[in-house]
C-alpha cells in the first residue's frame, strides 16, 4: 500500500514550476483577442526571438513561415470562441533552421483568465525534424530503387549496341553492374567508419563506370576534394542523381560528352558538371520532381552549400559549391 504524500508549501513554487515545464519545452503564454495582444514568458520569447514580455498579435504572425501562416491565423481566431480542446502547429522562421511548436489549450471562455486566453507553447521541432528525416528516407529508398531500374534499362541499352553476341552481352552487363555495386558499396563502408575521408575523383569514376563505352567522359576532382565518411553518402546520391538523369536525357544517353570538374579554394569545394546536348537533341526542362528536391534538401541542408543547373539546347550545366572536408 502506497502511503499519501503530501507537498508542502514551497515545494511547488512558481519558479520550480516554470522551470520544470521549460525543461520539457513548455512555453506559457496568453493573449488578449479584444487588444490583439500576447504576453510570453521566458521561453515563448526566446521561441518567438522577441524580447518582449508583451507583444501585437500581429507582430507574431509576421514571424510565421509563410506556408503555415494562413491556417495559423484561422485556427488561433478559433481559440478566441470555440470552447474546445484545441492544439495547432506550425513553424517560426522558414528553412531548414525553422523552429516547430504546438499551441495548446482551451478555448473561449473555459479558457480565460479576465480578458486573457492562457495557454501553452510546446516546442516539437526534434519530433517534426525525426518525421521529416523518415518521410524523406521513405521517399529516398523508393526514388532510388526507381533510379537503379533506370540504370540498369540504361545499361542495358547501351552493353546492346554494341554487343556482338549473348555471352559477351551478359558477361559485359554483369560487369558494368559490378562496377555500380562497388560504388554503392565504398559509400557504405565508409559510412560505417571502416575507412577515412573518400576522395570524390574515386567516388565520382566509379558511379560513373558503368557508362565509359557509351559516352565520352572525362572526370578531373582535385585529391583535395574529399567526403568526410558520413557525408560519402551525399556526395554518392548526387553523382547517382546527375548520371540517372543523364542516362534518361543527356550525354549519358549514348554518345554525348561529360566533364565533371572539382577545385578547393579557400575552403570552399566546387564541383562541375557539364554535359553537352543528348544525341537525340531533346532537352528536358529543369526538374520540379522528387529527385530535385533530394539534390537541394542534399546539398543546401546536408552539405552546407549552394547549387545552379541551367538546361539548354547546348545540354545542362550543374555547379555546386560546398564547405570542404
Amino acid at each position: 500500500m502506497v502511503e499519501e504524500t503530501n507537498l508542502a508549501g514551497d515545494e511547488w513554487t512558481l519558479e520550480s514550476f516554470t522551470g520544470a515545464i521549460h525543461r520539457g519545452g513548455v512555453g506559457l503564454w496568453a493573449w488578449s483577442p479584444e487588444r490583439r495582444l500576447a504576453q510570453l514568458d521566458s521561453l515563448c520569447r526566446e521561441f518567438w526571438g522577441t524580447k518582449g514580455a508583451v507583444v501585437t498579435i500581429d507582430a507574431l504572425f509576421d514571424k510565421v513561415a509563410a506556408e503555415d501562416r494562413h491556417g495559423m491565423m484561422l485556427d488561433w481566431a478559433a481559440s478566441a470562441s470555440d470552447p474546445q480542446a484545441y492544439s495547432f502547429d506550425f513553424r517560426i522562421g522558414e528553412g531548414p533552421d525553422a523552429r516547430w511548436i504546438s499551441a495548446r489549450g482551451v478555448g473561449g471562455d473555459a479558457g480565460k483568465v479576465g480578458e486573457w486566453v492562457q495557454a501553452i507553447f510546446l516546442d516539437i521541432t526534434d519530433r517534426k525534424r525525426a518525421e521529416e528525416a523518415e518521410h524523406l528516407l521513405t521517399k529516398e529508398l523508393s526514388h532510388r530503387v526507381s533510379n537503379m531500374f533506370t540504370v540498369a534499362r540504361a545499361l542495358t541499352a547501351i552493353v546492346a549496341r554494341d554487343a556482338k553476341s549473348t555471352p559477351l552481352f551478359a558477361e559485359d552487363l554483369s560487369q558494368r553492374f559490378g562496377v555500380l555495386h562497388e560504388a554503392t558499396t565504398m559509400a557504405t563502408r565508409s559510412h560505417s567508419l571502416d575507412q577515412g575521408n573518400v576522395r570524390l575523383q574515386d567516388l565520382a569514376e566509379r558511379i560513373l563506370s558503368p557508362y565509359l563505352n557509351g559516352a565520352n567522359i572525362a572526370v578531373d576532382v582535385e585529391a583535395a576534394a574529399v567526403a568526410s565518411p558520413d557525408k560519402v553518402n551525399d556526395y554518392a546520391m548526387i553523382f547517382h542523381e546527375l548520371a540517372t538523369n543523364s542516362a534518361k536525357y543527356g550525354a549519358l544517353s549514348g554518345g554525348g560528352n561529360l566533364r565533371l570538374v572539382g577545385s578547393v579554394v579557400d575552403d570552399a569545394l566546387t564541383l562541375e558538371w557539364t554535359e553537352g546536348a543528348a544525341p537525340s537533341g531533346t532537352t528536358k526542362a529543369e526538374g520540379t520532381g522528387f529527385g530535385s528536391r533530394l539534390l537541394k534538401q542534399t546539398i543546401e541542408r546536408s552539405l552546407s552549400g549552394k547549387f545552379e543547373r541551367t538546361i539548354d539546347d547546348g545540354g545542362l550545366h550543374f555547379r555546386m559549391i560546398v564547405p570542404a572536408a
